[in-house]
């Protein structure tokens, strides 16, 4: 699988062939004198700035925190809703998870999701505090 750099880097390259292309339009247009110089220049600008603003988003996009899932939930700082020891229930997102702390975690603390592997959440202590 393409890490999120490589995907970024195919789809600005895609980009930047089509912002070419169209700048190489509107130098044709001008030179076979469709276009006069100010209206090139004016193209050129709404152009050069939609493929600007195009590749931008782009970028966010690829850098963005997954939004749903397991994923999206790591860092959250939730409360235990029974004893983890070491497996218990959280409530998330109007939801309730399946949760996994490597020590007893008493029902009412607050827990930190730091990972998950398939759909049982990793959590620790707020703070990241040992047993105790």
């Amino acid at each position: 699988m393409p890490s999120k750099l490589e995907v970024t880097l195919a789809l600005s390259d895609e980009i930047l062939i089509i912002a070419l292309a169209s700048a190489a339009a509107i130098i044709l247009l001008f030179s076979l004198g469709v276009l006069d110089p100010v209206s090139a220049a004016i193209i050129g600008a709404f152009v050069a700035a939609f493929f600007g603003i195009v590749f931008i988003k782009v970028w966010q996009a690829q850098v963005r925190k997954p939004a749903v899932g397991a994923e999206a939930l790591i860092g959250r700082v939730v409360t235990a809703t029974t004893d983890l020891d070491p497996e218990g229930t959280i409530f998330v997102d109007g939801a309730y998870w399946t949760a996994r702390a490597p020590y007893k975690i008493p029902k009412g603390e607050e827990v930190e999701v730091v990972g998950h592997e398939g759909l049982v959440l990793d959590v620790r202590r707020k703070g990241g505090e040992g047993p105790g």
